[in-house]
Formats: C-alpha cells, sequence, structure tokens
C-alpha cells in the first residue's frame, strides 16, 4: 500500500521523496542493522528469538515510519522505538 494522502503531504514537509514503485517491494536497506543479516535464496533475513525471518520491504518500513504501529520480526504489534520493532532492528530507530 502506497502512503495516504496525509502522510504523503507530512513526507514532503520533511523533505522524503515516498519510494517509488518499483523499489517499494525491494528489501529494506540493512546498512545498519543491528543483527547479523544473511542472504537466503537472494532475499536478506536475520535471526530473531531463534528463527530466521525475511527483511521486510521498504513499502512495509515507509508505511512503519508514519505510522505509531510497528511490528517485530516475528509479527508482534509494537511501538516503532521497541528494541525488537523492526525499524529498532534495521537502525532507523
Amino acid at each position: 500500500m502506497a502512503l495516504l494522502p496525509e502522510q504523503l503531504q507530512i513526507a514532503a514537509a520533511f523533505g522524503y521523496t515516498p519510494a517509488t514503485e518499483e523499489e517499494r517491494d525491494m528489501p529494506a536497506d540493512t546498512s545498519l542493522c543491528n543483527r547479523k543479516v544473511e542472504i537466503i535464496d537472494g532475499w536478506p533475513c536475520i535471526k530473531f528469538n531463534g528463527s530466521l525471518y525475511n527483511v521486510p520491504t521498504t513499502e512495509e518500513v515507509e508505511e512503519w515510519v508514519f505510522d505509531s504501529v510497528c511490528f517485530t520480526p516475528d509479527e508482534n504489534e509494537v511501538e516503532p522505538d521497541d528494541p525488537h520493532s523492526w525499524l529498532s532492528i534495521l537502525g532507523l530507530i
């Protein structure tokens, strides 16, 4: 799902350029990730609580940045700044 019109206005106010259609389906950037990243079947993965999880797409991360909730790799809904949230794990918060 692309950003909502209200989110696009917020993005513009902060000088953020939303992901392009092509970028949305790509894995999120892992350059700041606080865990070891493994590539499995061409997709980056991290180990969390003993299991491997695919890194979310750029579109998923973009939505969480503009929302008040985020998910952990094992799909628990948490605050974006929770240490187990994808945003924290990816080093974005």
